[in-house]
């Protein structure tokens, strides 16, 4: 990952190799050689690896039964990280010295390197706990300009996310849970959408408002999209943003927050999942999607923040100082253009050491205790966290001005960006900042004085849409597996081609459908409020996702 010009972290690498314990089963996998190829940095490691060096791996066992080979890899000084049925065996952590010793067992029939599973940005997973060594954020509201004046009352944003856990900050104010995994309650086993919810309208009531969210009396309405590993398929967040479109308002659901993204590159005139953010955003809902951790190289912006008509949103690292004069973008945060060459993203939020609500018991709170903060609170870094800033500022601003449409919301965010980021040397610290930092405060005067309700964004591109009739197979993740029981035989099946998690053929004409018509509907769960209802549907089970997801930089 490159560092920005004005000012760049060195991550310690045995905090980062801290990080590489797979969650889910890793991909890639990299068959291993005794010349250890490969096995440091993607270098040849001649003859024997340096003392000291260890190295993650995949282990295929002889006979998945026994333990004979996790007893190996403990008597090398190593430890097994998981247990991975699906390949028949197990990950773990050894000195690349025992390589040899392993590779030859008799117990193990093959090894692979640990491969990457890159997501959407670092969030809660990448830089968390004692591998993140960014300081908790203290001064993020007085660097946007945070208004006091309003909290966004009466406006509600949608969390398409993983869920989101009952905790003390959002209070009566989740208005809905709707779950469209095969966990069937909407709570966050996970941990990502509930950090999200408490930045976009966490109250901060167990800090006495320190870790109150930018809209602290906004609305949400959960839809989680994902379990405890944290991922899904472009299939299941489609059917969720139909779901958005035909209860927006049932709820009064004016923004919606996508933490997530993928790295396909189809274009966004063809995309399905492009195609499904931009009716979001005709149907009256701000879309604010994050731009994606993949560092500052150009062309690195996720989809579907690579849309043209929603608002994509960076991550700026303010340095710990409540001036922006010395702030950048943050190492990590993705830069543009797109594939289809497209100037993203359009602004930048604070997004570096961010506390939120926690989720005690989820996968990122047992994966990483060290980012606690307290018993009620968790500290994350990415470009999800920056979205979910923005997403809380635009509920300020229809508070403001109910009337005020996405165009002109997405064209007072930008017009009143503070472009005074890097000081002196402000045109490095904006590479990659789209029109600047948000600043609520002249957000909120402009939306109330009209001042861009003649010149919207997006203008010019109102015959250039997506149309939606590309392949939804190249809109998933190049990393990313799914797996579902198609057929019901109680098998994991691998989802490809042009199918959903569900195994049906992938129809975007489901746009057009009411919701008690769309296939999803007797699949879904919905509750109001943290007051549960029956829930009616067909069972849907045996689903196992694993790929791109919401808030690591990556697990093994």
């Amino acid at each position: 990952m490159l560092a920005v010009a004005i000012r760049s972290r060195q991550w310690p690498t045995e905090a980062m190799a801290r990080l590489k314990k797979p969650i889910v089963v890793a991909l890639a996998f990299v068959p291993l050689t005794l010349s250890l190829q490969g096995m440091l940095g993607g270098q040849a490691v001649p003859g024997a690896a340096p003392k000291g060096t260890t190295v993650n791996v995949i282990v295929r066992e002889a006979k998945p039964s026994s333990t004979e080979a996790e007893r190996l890899v403990g008597g090398m000084g190593g430890t097994v990280a998981h247990e991975l049925p699906m390949v028949g065996g197990f990950s773990a952590r050894l000195p690349a010295d025992a390589l040899p010793e392993l590779l030859h067992s008799p117990s193990v029939t093959q090894v692979w390197r640990d491969g990457r599973i890159r997501m959407s940005s670092l969030d809660l997973g990448g830089l968390l706990g004692g591998a993140d060594s960014f300081p908790i954020n203290k001064v993020w509201k007085q660097s946007i300009r945070l208004p006091s004046a309003y909290t966004g009352s009466g406006v509600t944003v949608a969390v398409l996310d993983t869920g989101i856990t009952r905790v003390t900050d959002l209070g009566n104010r989740v208005l809905a849970r709707v779950d469209f995994t095969p966990d069937h309650n909407g709570y966050d086993a996970y941990g990502h959408g509930t950090h999200m919810a408490g930045l976009v309208a966490g109250n901060g009531a167990l800090s006495g408002g320190t870790y109150a969210g930018a809209a602290p009396k906004a609305n949400v309405v959960s839809v989680k999209v994902a379990g405890r590993d944290g991922s899904t398929d472009v299939s299941v967040v489609i059917a969720a943003m139909q779901w958005i479109v035909t209860h927006r308002s049932t709820y009064n659901i004016r923004v919606v927050n996508l933490s997530f993204g993928t790295d396909a590159i189809q274009s966004y005139l063809l995309d399905p999942l492009d195609y499904a953010v931009e009716q979001m955003w005709r149907s009256g809902i701000v879309v604010v999607v994050a731009a994606g951790n993949r560092g500052s190289l150009p062309g690195t912006i996720n989809k579907p923040a690579d849309d043209p008509f929603v608002i994509t949103v960076g991550a700026a690292d303010l340095v710990g100082t409540a001036s922006t004069s010395d702030d950048v973008v943050a190492d990590f945060s993705s830069r543009g253009p797109t594939h289809d060459l497209v100037t993203k993203p359009d602004l930048v939020a604070p997004g570096v050491g961010m506390v939120s609500n926690r989720a005690p018991g989820s996968t990122l709170d047992l994966e990483h205790p060290a980012a606690r903060v307290g018993d009620s609170y968790f500290k994350g870094s990415g470009t999800s966290q920056a979205a979910a800033i923005v997403s809380g500022v635009a509920a300020l601003m229809i508070q403001a001005k109910p009337s005020i449409t996405p165009d002109v919301l997405k064209a007072v965010l930008m017009g009143t960006a503070n472009k005074n980021m890097g000081g002196l040397l402000g045109f490095l610290g904006l590479s990659g900042a789209g029109a600047g930092l948000v600043d609520a405060t002249a957000a909120v005067n402009a939306a109330l004085a009209g001042t861009y309700a003649s010149k919207p964004a997006n203008k010019g591109l109102l015959n250039v849409g997506s149309t939606g009739l590309g392949l939804v197979q190249l809109s998933r993740d190049s990393s990313a597996l799914v797996y579902s029981d198609l057929n019901g035989d109680g098998v994991l099946d691998l989802v490809t081609g042009e199918v959903d998690a569900l195994g049906s053929a992938f129809l975007g004409s489901t746009w057009s459908k009411a919701w008690p018509d769309n296939p999803w509907a007797p699949y879904v769960y919905e509750a109001v409020g943290w007051d549960g209802k029956t829930w009616g549907g067909k069972t849907w089970g045996g689903t196992s996702w694993g790929g791109k997801t919401w808030g690591g930089k990556t697990w093994g």
